[in-house]
């Protein structure tokens, strides 16, 4: 974490903006009777840090499909007034597979974003948890759509990526539409989500090409319990420790300190207003 003092607040305000954002999820999955469990370093920090990591600049959680499409629900009927709610059906510009809960009057613009086109707000990331079929062919063919799933949902160049993927993306974008796109998202997902009435299968997440390597347990989603996070009390998988040692292996050695640093450093970040009012 860089020693910038200036840096270090800025961080710790996001922190407890995001804490705040969790606070009112976590009311709404309460109210509603839907479990969801803290997610990757979110669920590391509360077990290692009693808290978040104290480089890490955003919060994860993270449920079932079933409780995700519930909770989607849930929220608009509760419609907590300064938050919204943000995913790619009701912001087609977004460019995530998944739902960020987003505090109003705020920004966090990341690259890759078109600031213009949706809500940039400090946010909460809510990711649906799916079943991967047995089998290796079954499995190789699944991840090869949400490969293509990821491709037709972001809709932009992963700067990360390869040159051999950044040219292959490329050429797609050029040669389809946004509603050939759109179209075949809808059926790729599903197709990644036909397996998740049978409970004996391992569970996946599919937000990132990244997370598909990593399959838990299939009753990962059953049982979950209370967890102490910062100065509030919420929800994990009640198998924490298998799910972070899968993820992370062992999860309570600490990073090299070269690592310890935001792993999201914003283009533009506010506490206090949009995007919108900034340029105003």
């Amino acid at each position: 974490m860089t020693k910038d003092n200036n840096m270090e607040a800025k961080l710790r305000t996001l922190q407890l903006t995001e804490l705040e954002i969790l606070k009112v999820i976590d009311k709404v999955c309460r109210d509603n009777d839907i479990p969801y469990s803290l997610y990757a370093g979110s669920l590391l920090g509360a077990v290692r840090h009693k808290g978040f990591i104290p480089w890490d600049d955003d919060l994860d959680i993270c449920m079932s499909r079933e409780n995700y499409n519930r909770f989607l629900v849930a929220w608009e009927e509760a419609s907590p007034e300064g938050y919204l709610l943000q995913n790619k059906d009701n912001a087609p510009g977004f460019t995530q597979s998944f739902t960020k809960i987003r505090k109003d009057h705020t920004t966090f613009w990341q690259e890759g974003e078109e600031a213009d086109q949706y809500h940039t707000g400090i946010f909460v990331d809510v990711f649906p948890i799916d079943r991967i079929p047995n089998g290796k062919l079954r499995r190789k063919l699944f991840r090869l759509q949400i490969v293509l799933y990821q491709v037709c949902t972001r809709e932009f160049i992963p700067p990360q990526e390869s040159a051999l993927i950044r040219a292959a993306t490329k050429t797609f974008y050029a040669v389809t539409t946004k509603k050939f796109r759109a179209s075949q998202r809808r059926k790729l997902e599903k197709k990644l989500t036909r397996y998740n009435g049978d409970t004996t299968l391992d569970t996946i997440a599919i937000e990132t090409i990244n997370s598909m390597k990593t399959c838990y347990p299939a009753d990962m989603l059953d049982s979950y319990v209370d967890m102490p996070f910062e100065d509030c009390t919420v929800m994990g998988f009640a198998k924490w420790d298998e799910n972070l040692t899968r993820k992370f292996g062992d999860y309570m050695q600490l990073p090299p300190e070269e690592k310890r640093t935001w792993a999201h450093y914003p283009l533009c970040i506010d506490f206090e207003k949009n995007y919108e009012e900034i340029k105003e």
